[in-house]
C-alpha cells in the first residue's frame, strides 16, 4: 500500500485507512497484498473497533491471516502509483481474471451499470457472479450501480423474493446507489411503445400461440403484419383495457421474419396479463412489456452506459440495438460475460422453485441449494464467493465447473481463523485411563498457528471417548499420541461383535509423540458435560451431471443426498453460536446449523459439513465420498459410497439403478500404508497432476531456465521453472495442458521458487517434447496409471539418495511405440485418455528436460546432506 496515513494508534488515522480501504477487495491468496502492507500493518493496534472501523478491522484481520497461512512467502513492494489496501491494488492477482479495458468507452465517474434480477426466486451462485462483476465495474470507475427488479410477469414474481434479494446483495457487501422497477417506468414504457407503432416499427397480432410459433419458424409472415397503424394503435388501446379482445393480442416488433437468427423473426414485445395481480400494483396495468423491449428502454431512461449480460442472450443482441434505435433512446453498451454452470448443479429458478414447491428441500436457503442463502448456510464466506468471481472474470468461454475450485477457495478463508474442536461418533470405545482421580481443565490454543483467536478449555479425566475407526487400528500394547494431552499406551482392548467396547491403557505423558504412529483426537467422557451432537454431510440434489431443460427432475434426485451421523462432542461445542465456523480435528470443517442453545430447538446441535475442495477426507471415513462430491476426475455420477443410517428426504425418489459397469482388468494393489510407509517403487507416491501454462517467461539469471505460472486447479497457479528454453518456443507453451509433479518439495532455482516439475518425453537423439493429457482433461486432476488401484501420495517427495521414490521410478517412466506415457509398460491415463507427447515414441520421461531431471536431483541430494554453497548450488542448475 503505497499510501501515507497519521499514526494509526490513533482515531484519525484509522479513519483515514478506514475511508481508503472502503472500496477495496481483500483476495485470498494474498494475490495483491503487499510489503508495505504489512508494514503499515505493524503499526495497528490489535484491537479495532468494528463499529467505527468495519474496513480497517478486515484488512488487519486479512493480513494477519496470510502471514499465518504463508509465514515464509516475501512480498512485494508496491508500486509508486498504490492503491493496494491487501487487495485493492490495480495489478491483478495471479489467479484474478483481467476485468480492466473491457468497457468500451468507459470513463472515470461516468459508468453507470445495473444488476436487474427478476423478483420470482432467491438469488443464486450465478446471479451473486453478475451483480459482482455490475458492483466492480460501477466502483472501480467512481460510477453508479442501480439495482432494479425486472417485474413485467406478475405471474411469478412475489414481494417475498424481492425482499429476500436486497437481503443478499447486503449480505454480499453490495450496495446500489439506486433501487428501481421496470413497474416504475409503465407508463413511459406504454407511451413509447406508441410511438414505435406509430412510426410502422409494431404492430398488434392475435395469432394464435400455436401458430405464431410454427410461422416464426417457417419464417412466414402474421396477417396482422402489414395492418394499418391505426388498427394496430386501436388494438393496442384494447390490450392496456384488458378487454376481451384485447386478451388475444399481442404487440410484436417489425423485424426480420427471415433472419437466419430466429430470435429477430418479429419477437413478442407486449402481452396481456389479467389473471394474477402485480405484487406492487395490483391488477392496475393489463398489458405488461417483455423483457426485451423493457430492458433496453429502462436502461437509457435510467443513465446506463453498459449493459452486462451473459453470452446466452448473445443471438439478442441485434434486438436490444434495435428497439434502443427503434425507440429513439440513446446507445447502452453491451457488454458479455460467461454464464456461470456448475455440474450437479440446478441453476433455472423454475426447477429450483419446483423442488422448494414439491418438498424436496427445506427452502430457498437449504444449504444443499446454490441459492446465496444455501451456499452460505453450508459455510461458504462472502469472500470466497468474490474472490471466485474475480478469478472468473468477464471471459466469454462457457464451461461446466466443478466445486472444488470455489470451496478451495473457501478453504483458504476459514483454515487460518477458525478455532478447532473435537466430537467423535456415537460409536466410540472408551478408554480408561489411570488419569485424574478428578476431572480438571487445562487452557490450549484454540488455532495451532492463530494464537489471537484466543485458548479454549481441555478437560482431562480418567475416561474419555475414542473414535470406533481409530480404536479398531489399535494393537496390544501399542503407544499412541493423544492429541494436546500426551503419550498412552494402550494395554488391552475389549471387543464384543467386532466393535471395540472399551480399552485399558496407562498415560506416558512424558513420552516423545515422534515415537508413535498414531496421532488420535479424544472426548473426556463426562457425560453430563459433553455436547449431543448431529454431523450432516451433504451432495449433491441430483445424479446426472448436466441438466437439461427437458429431464424429468423424479428421475435424477439423488435419494441419499443428507446423510446424518450421531456423535458426541467437545463440551465447549455448546459455546457456539448458530453460523460460527470451526474445524473438528480430524474431521472436517462445520458450520453451526442448530446450536446447542437455540430458541425452539428440537433435537440435537446441528453440524453441517463444509466442503474443502479435496477429493480425500482429513482423517475419519465420510459417509459422502468426497471426490464424488467435488466432482474429482474418475468420479461416476450418482455414486455414492459408505454407508447410511439417516433415511431418504421425505419425498425423495430412489435414483434408477446405473447401468452395470463392465469388469475391468483387476487393479494391482498398492501397498497398504502411510505413502512414506510404502515402497520405493509403489507409483502411486507420486502426485502427478494436469497443469495448463497461463503464463511463460525467461529467467532473467539462467539462460536455459523458463519460467512459468501453471494452474492445477488449487486457489491460485503454481510458479514453476523447466529447463526447457533450448527445445520449446516460449508461444508453443503459453495456454498448453501439461502433466507436472506435483509433490515435489519446492526449491529456489536461482531466485525463482519452483513449485513443481514439468514432465517431458526426451528421445534417443535428444530432442525434447512436453508430455501432455488429451482434450478434455480437467486442470487439476490426477493422472492415473491403467491397471493400478492409486493410493494416496506422498505429502511432498523424500528426495534424500537411497530414500527418494522418484530416483527409483524414473527408469520404468517411458513412452512406448504409440507415444504415450507408461510406466513399466501400464498407461497412464487422465479421464479424457492416455497422456502422450507428439513424436517421441519409446523415449524416457524425465522431468523439464532430460539433463535437468538428473542434476536437479543431484542438487537436492546435495542440498540435503552437504549444504553446498551458493556458488555450488547455482554452478549446477547453471548447466541446465
Amino acid at each position: 500500500m503505497a499510501c501515507s496515513f497519521s499514526s494509526l494508534k490513533t482515531e484519525a488515522g484509522l479513519k483515514e485507512l478506514d475511508t481508503h480501504l472502503a472500496g477495496k477487495s481483500f483476495l485470498s491468496g494474498g494475490a495483491t497484498a503487499t510489503q508495505e502492507d504489512f508494514e503499515w500493518l505493524e503499526k495497528a493496534p490489535t484491537a479495532i473497533d468494528m463499529d467505527k472501523f468495519p474496513h480497517a478491522r478486515r484488512w488487519c484481520q486479512h493480513l494477519r491471516a496470510l502471514k499465518v497461512n504463508f509465514p515464509l512467502r516475501q512480498w512485494p513492494r508496491a508500486a509508486a502509483s498504490g492503491g493496494g489496501g491487501g487487495g485493492g491494488g490495480k495489478e491483478k492477482g495471479k489467479d484474478q481474471a483481467n476485468l480492466e479495458g473491457l468497457l468500451p468507452g468507459a470513463e472515470m465517474g461516468k459508468v453507470c451499470t445495473r444488476f436487474p434480477p427478476e423478483p420470482s426466486g432467491y438469488l443464486h451462485i450465478g446471479h451473486a457472479k453478475a451483480a459482482m462483476l455490475n458492483n466492480h465495474y460501477a466502483r472501480h470507475y467512481k460510477g453508479k450501480l442501480i439495482l432494479r427488479f425486472d417485474d413485467t410477469n406478475p405471474s411469478k414474481e412475489k414481494m417475498e423474493f424481492e425482499e429476500s434479494m436486497v437481503k443478499d446483495l447486503g449480505t454480499l457487501q453490495i450496495k446500489p446507489d439506486m433501487v428501481s422497477h421496470t413497474s416504475d417506468h409503465f407508463e413511459k414504457l406504454q407511451q413509447v411503445m406508441q410511438d414505435v407503432i406509430k412510426n410502422g416499427d409494431a404492430y398488434v397480432d392475435d395469432t394464435d400461440v400455436d401458430t405464431m410459433r410454427s410461422e416464426r419458424d417457417a419464417g412466414t409472415p402474421s396477417k396482422c403484419r402489414n395492418q394499418s397503424v391505426e388498427e394496430n394503435l386501436r388494438r393496442f388501446s384494447e390490450m392496456l383495457k384488458g378487454s376481451e379482445e384485447g386478451l388475444k393480442n399481442c404487440v410484436r416488433g417489425k423485424m426480420d421474419m427471415q433472419s437466419p437468427n430466429k430470435c429477430l423473426r418479429d419477437p413478442v414485445f407486449y402481452r396481456c396479463k389479467t389473471d394474477t395481480p402485480h405484487h406492487k400494483h395490483g391488477f392496475k396495468y393489463k398489458a405488461y412489456p417483455t423483457y426485451d423491449f423493457a430492458c433496453p428502454v429502462v436502461d437509457a431512461l435510467e443513465g446506463v452506459t453498459h449493459a452486462l449480460r451473459t453470452i446466452e442472450y448473445k443471438d439478442r443482441a441485434p434486438m436490444y440495438d434495435w428497439v434502443l434505435k427503434a425507440t429513439k433512446s440513446r446507445k447502452v453498451d453491451l457488454v458479455e460475460f460467461a454464464k456461470t454452470q456448475f455440474s450437479y448443479t440446478i441453476l433455472s429458478k423454475r426447477k429450483l422453485t419446483w423442488f422448494v414447491e414439491n418438498g424436496y428441500v427445506t427452502g430457498w436457503d437449504d444449504p444443499r441449494f446454490p441459492t446465496v442463502q444455501g451456499v452460505l448456510r453450508r459455510g461458504m464466506t462472502v469472500e470466497a464467493l468474490h474472490e471466485f468471481v474475480l478469478t472468473q472474470g468477464m471471459s466469454k468461454a462457457t464451461s461446466m465447473m466443478e466445486w472444488d475450485k470455489i470451496w478451495a477457495i473457501n478453504k483458504q478463508k476459514i483454515d487460518p481463523v477458525v478455532p478447532r474442536y473435537t466430537a467423535v461418533a456415537d460409536d466410540a470405545a472408551v478408554l480408561h485411563l489411570d488419569g485424574p482421580a478428578e476431572p480438571f481443565g487445562k487452557m490450549d490454543k484454540k488455532h495451532p498457528k492463530n494464537p489471537e483467536i484466543g485458548e479454549r478449555l481441555i478437560m482431562l479425566c480418567k475416561d474419555v471417548y475414542i473414535e470406533q475407526e481409530d480404536a479398531q487400528a489399535i494393537a496390544d500394547g501399542e503407544q499412541v499420541t493423544l492429541l494436546h494431552w500426551g503419550n498412552a499406551y494402550v494395554d488391552k482392548l475389549v471387543k464384543k461383535d467386532g466393535k471395540v467396547i472399551e480399552m485399558h491403557g496407562r498415560l506416558n505423558t512424558e513420552g516423545n509423540v515422534k515415537d508413535t504412529k498414531k496421532k488420535i483426537h479424544w472426548v473426556p467422557k463426562l457425560d453430563d458435560q459433553v455436547t449431543p451432537v448431529i454431523l450432516r454431510e451433504l451432495d449433491h440434489l441430483v445424479t446426472k451431471a448436466k441438466l437439461e431443460d427437458d429431464d424429468d427432475m423424479k428421475s435424477i434426485i439423488n435419494p441419499t443426498s443428507l446423510q446424518d451421523t450421531k456423535a458426541i462432542g467437545d463440551p465447549l461445542l455448546k459455546t457456539l453460536a448458530q453460523g460460527d465456523t470451526i474445524q473438528l480435528e480430524r474431521r472436517a470443517f462445520y458450520v453451526v446449523d442448530q446450536p446447542h442453545f437455540a430458541p425452539g430447538k428440537t433435537g440435537p446441535m446441528l453440524l453441517i459439513k463444509i466442503p474443502d475442495g479435496k477429493a480425500k477426507d482429513m482423517g475419519m471415513t465420510s459417509k459422502v465420498d468426497p471426490s464424488k462430491l467435488q466432482g474429482a476426475s474418475g468420479s461416476t455420477k450418482g455414486e455414492k459410497s459408505g454407508k447410511s443410517d439417516s433415511k431418504p428426504d421425505a419425498k425423495a425418489k430412489a435414483a434408477p439403478e446405473a447401468d452395470a459397469k463392465a469388469k475391468a482388468k483387476p487393479k494391482a494393489k498398492a501397498a497398504a500404508g502411510k505413502p512414506a510407509e510404502r515402497p520405493l517403487d509403489d507409483v502411486s507416491r507420486l502426485n502427478i497432476k494436469v497443469g495448463k501454462i497461463t503464463k511463460v517467461w525467461p529467467h532473467p539469471d539462467a539462460e536455459k531456465l523458463y519460467c512459468e505460472e501453471i494452474d492445477v486447479g488449487e486457489a491460485a497457479p503454481r510458479t514453476i521453472a523447466s529447463g526447457l528454453r533450448a527445445h520449446l518456443k516460449q508461444e508453443d507453451m503459453e495456454g498448453q495442458l501439461v502433466i507436472i509433479l506435483a509433490n515435489l518439495k519446492p526449491r529456489k532455482m536461482q531466485g525463482f521458487e519452483s513449485q513443481g516439475m514439468v514432465m517431458c518425453a526426451t528421445s534417443k537423439d535428444g530432442k525434447v517434447e512436453l508430455m501432455q493429457p488429451p482434450p478434455g482433461s480437467k486442470v487439476g486432476e490426477r493422472v492415473m496409471v491403467e491397471g493400478v488401484d492409486m493410493q494416496d501420495p506422498d505429502e511432498k517427495l523424500n528426495e534424500k539418495t537411497g530414500k527418494a521414490p522418484w530416483e527409483v521410478l524414473r527408469p520404468g517412466c517411458v513412452t512406448n511405440s504409440s507415444k504415450q506415457g507408461t510406466y513399466n509398460g501400464a498407461v497412464w491415463k487422465t479421464s479424457a485418455g492416455p497422456v502422450t507427447c507428439k513424436t517421441v515414441a519409446d523415449g524416457t520421461i524425465s522431468l523439464s528436460s532430460s539433463s535437468s531431471a538428473v542434476e536437479l536431483l543431484a542438487v537436492r541430494s546435495f542440498e540435503a546432506t552437504q549444504k553446498p554453497s551458493d556458488a555450488q548450488r547455482q554452478a549446477l542448475f547453471l548447466r541446465q
